[in-house]
């Protein structure tokens, strides 16, 4: 009898432990949405075929297997969004806040996000962290990703693969130069440009002290002879031509950006101090 108690005990010990290993071998999704009246219906998880309610505004899929994983928004008979994370690892929980989806690619992006067994996460191809993540000051290499058309912000990816995309506020304050310190018209920024980014890091903005961007963008934004005093008569020259310059790489190709995910601090070219045009 006694050694049929101690076989019991047993057997219920390695069912729990089990259960707790395969509970750190999934990963956890959950999320809440900017505007509850506007918010799904229904959450589908597409690699697991689960799906999750959505009640007051929030969902929570939970035992997803780790790896990508593509969740659909679903309102009614149709589909109100799309979003995809990259090989969350087993173990990891994501909370995503602030969801909302932007109307011309459908791609939902949030706010900011909660992460817990991951430091770095790609959400629909932007590299995603929790805000405490970031250094106070910021002193980093990278390249444009995309840029609103004023220049007054822009998504910034780090050669640092462990630092997350860095929304970038650019205000009156901030110094545009070349390496040398010669000035940089901030209007002549443009995707895929290299840029050394320093400022200090608030609620998960970046507020640029000095951008430092390469020469080619420099010479592009400075007026050519030609536009200054007409074209020459062309004449002959034994001077060899000069070199061209290097390429600059492109930066990475993001699935898809809404603007409005670098306005949510609603600042502009104030240097962080106006109100700005965003909305939270």
């Amino acid at each position: 009898m006694r050694r049929a108690s101690r076989m019991r005990a047993f057997l219920l010990l390695m069912v729990g432990l089990a259960a707790c290993g395969g509970a750190a071998d999934r990963v956890s999704i959950r999320g809440d949405f900017a505007d509850s009246a506007s918010a799904p219906e229904v959450v589908r998880a597409v690699e697991a075929a689960r799906e999750a309610e959505v009640k007051g505004g929030a969902f929570e899929l939970g035992g997803l297997t780790a790896g990508p994983a593509t969740l659909r928004l679903v309102r009614g008979a149709g589909s109100a969004g799309t979003l995809a994370l990259d090989n969350a690892p087993a173990g990891t929980s994501v909370m995503l806040h602030g969801l909302r989806t932007d109307a011309r690619s459908g791609r939902a992006f949030p706010r900011s996000v909660e992460l817990t067994g991951v430091d770095v996460l790609q959400v629909n191809g932007v590299r995603m962290a929790n805000d405490v993540a970031l250094p106070a000051q910021v002193d980093a290499h990278g390249a444009i990703l995309a840029l609103t058309a004023e220049r007054d912000a822009l998504l910034f990816r780090p050669d640092d693969a462990a630092l997350p995309d860095l929304r970038v506020v650019v205000g009156l304050a901030t110094e545009t130069v070349t390496p040398q310190g010669a000035p940089v018209d901030v209007a002549s920024l443009a995707r895929g440009d290299s840029v050394r980014v320093k400022g200090r890091a608030d609620h998960g903005f970046v507020v640029a002290e000095r951008l430092t961007v390469s020469r080619r963008v420099a010479l592009n934004a400075a007026p050519s002879p030609e536009r200054v005093a007409g074209p020459a008569a062309p004449r002959a020259s034994t001077e060899p031509a000069p070199a061209a310059p290097a390429p600059v790489a492109a930066a990475p190709r993001v699935r898809a950006f809404a603007p409005w995910v670098l306005r949510g601090r609603g600042r502009g070219r104030g240097g962080g101090h106006g109100r700005g045009r965003g909305k939270g």
